[in-house]
């Protein structure tokens, strides 16, 4: 055989099966039936359970499962990009208030793999105000939530809002 021929056409061969096995690696993990409603059970009350600790109000407790991706949380077209600028939004949000209910009239969970997820909810989100007032809001919320360590992060939370008539 001709060692020239050969060279010439061993080099796009070989990228080629370097590509194949590269672009193989990348794949998400198979996920089954099983694995899948585990995912969402555990993202849906991960986030209840967050989102509970906001309303009682608790940041701290909050801060237990979120992560420290950047931009973490975007508001009313404000975007905080950091953990700490989150906590601290977090903190000023429930300073005027004595707790809030969200009633949510949807909720879904999308499993993307094993290790990655996000939560669609939205409902009446009603906030009671130190005062004594009530702000009655409709509220859509998206979490991107991932594992991470052994355990579940929130890495991204979206939230859009529109005032309720009364």
């Amino acid at each position: 055989m001709n060692r020239a021929w050969l060279s010439r056409r061993s080099l796009p061969w070989l990228i080629v099966l370097a590509a194949g096995m590269a672009c193989s690696s990348l794949q998400p993990r198979p996920i089954t039936a099983v694995t899948a409603l585990a995912v969402r059970d555990t993202v849906i009350a991960l986030e209840n359970a967050t989102d509970l600790a906001v309303d009682r109000p608790d940041c701290p407790a909050a801060f237990e499962n979120i992560g420290d991706g950047e931009p973490i949380f975007v508001s009313s077209g404000r975007v905080f990009g950091t953990r700490t600028a989150f906590r601290g939004a977090c903190d000023t949000m429930i300073a005027s208030r004595t707790g809030a209910v969200f009633v949510t009239d949807t909720a879904s969970a999308h499993v993307l793999s094993p290790d990655a997820a996000f939560v669609v909810r939205e409902g009446v989100y009603t906030v009671n105000l130190m005062d004594g007032s009530l702000r009655r809001t409709y509220l859509i919320m998206t979490s991107v939530w991932a594992r991470q360590d052994g355990g579940w992060k929130m890495l991204h939370l979206h939230k859009s809002s529109r005032p309720l008539t009364p």
